[in-house]
């Protein structure tokens, strides 16, 4: 069964909503949380009302969005798409650095085209190719200034996922 969030869990998701310009997300959208875990799901408005309505024994419901910790909440990768909408903490890359990152490999500095300046010495980022689609999320090893200044041939971002997972059937679901 899928339940509001409780009143921690919705400061969490909160907070990371605003970190990455998303908090408009929840206007038209409700986030449920899967009973027994920690998994957080998007559900529209009128299906989160119909569920509760009509209390059907249901499994899952929406999009899988995320995981909510005591601190803070981990993106899914689909969840990516879905709740990130402004260039926040974002790292661009080539089309050598796309294909690479998309067989699980590390952004390399030659490969960054652009970094938005909110980047910081292991943040969370999404990594996305020129025209701005969503790749995966990995941790910078920089900050912005520095990414833009270190040797080519250093990993500037860690890949923790990729949409390549799901050819490679790994961490297909996992949040990060």
């Amino acid at each position: 069964m899928l339940r509001r969030p409780k009143k921690k869990e919705l400061k969490v998701i909160n907070s990371a909503l605003r970190a990455f310009g998303s908090t408009d997300f929840l206007n038209e959208n409700e986030i449920m949380i899967k009973e027994g875990s920690k998994e957080a799901y998007a559900l529209s408005k009128d299906l989160a009302k119909f569920l509760e309505l009509f209390k059907l024994n249901y499994v899952h419901a929406g999009i899988k969005v995320g995981e909510v910790g005591s601190r803070r909440f981990r993106f899914s990768l689909e969840g990516t798409f879905y709740l990130v909408k402004r260039d926040k903490k974002k790292v661009f890359v080539n089309d050598k650095g796309e294909m690479l990152f998309l067989y699980g490999r590390d952004i390399f500095a030659e490969s960054v085209l652009d970094v938005t300046d909110d980047v910081k010495e292991n943040d969370i980022v999404f990594v996305c190719n020129r025209r701005g689609d969503i790749l995966g999320v990995g941790r910078a090893r920089f900050d912005a200034g520095r990414i833009r200044k270190v040797a080519k041939d250093r990993v500037v971002v860690e890949n923790l996922v990729d949409r390549g997972e799901y050819l490679r059937k790994e961490k297909t679901y996992d949040a990060f």
